[in-house]
């Protein structure tokens, strides 16, 4: 048993050079415990707003009594793409039993299981003056050498006015929500909250829908 932990001490230490080292996009680690009644990450990940593409590592431990079959989504408005993967070892040295995962989610969890998920996110462009994911509906204007969207001529007419105060603002910002749910019972039994923020935060972007 002394060797076995030494060895996964190691590895850790490898793997957390390695994520150090090398940074895709922007990224955060997050760590959290699955619950039947719900359970809670220790912290929410922030991300600096405008990337192009963002990774999100989670790591959370199985509590009993709760197993089964869990569900992962990332939730927010507008919607993100986004791709999930199960973090298996490269040399597995059977230290504990791991879950199958296939379409994005887990199947078999059982008390006590530890997984690692790598959620790889691609936030979409956005009408930079209410917020609305583009579409290829959308009027497009140039401003400075980059385009934006407008879903109306309302929201456009408002960019002419003032260009200035939503040039930053063409990429979401806000709460989203890495959710795991219990594929029978459909509860929540982990919720991660990624915050994306930047030097302006879109508190006064107007909110409408179509």
């Amino acid at each position: 048993m002394r060797y076995k932990n030494l060895i996964t001490f190691g590895l850790a230490v490898v793997i957390s050079l390695a994520a150090a080292h090398h940074r895709w996009g922007d990224s955060s680690h997050a760590i959290g415990l699955i619950t039947a009644k719900g359970g809670k990450a220790r912290h929410p990940s922030f991300f600096s707003s405008g990337k192009t593409r963002y990774s999100q590592i989670a790591t959370a431990t199985v509590l009993p009594p709760f197993r089964g079959d869990v569900r992962v989504l990332l939730e927010g408005d507008p919607k993100m793409d986004y791709d999930i993967h199960f973090a298996e070892p490269v040399i597995d040295l059977g230290l504990h039993r791991l879950p199958h995962f296939r379409n994005g989610t887990l199947y078999g969890l059982q008390p006590m299981d530890r997984i690692a998920l790598w959620v790889m996110i691609h936030p979409p462009r956005v009408d930079p003056v209410c917020g609305m994911r583009c579409e290829p509906e959308f009027i497009r204007e140039s401003f400075q050498g980059r385009e934006y969207c407008f879903c109306t001529e309302g929201c456009l007419s408002s960019f002419r006015q003032a260009p200035e105060e939503y040039t930053e603002k063409d990429h979401p910002n806000g709460k989203y929500t890495l959710a795991f749910y219990d594929t029978q019972s459909s509860r929540s039994v982990l919720k991660i909250p990624l915050i994306f923020q930047g030097k302006e935060d879109g508190k006064n972007r107007p909110s409408h829908h179509r």
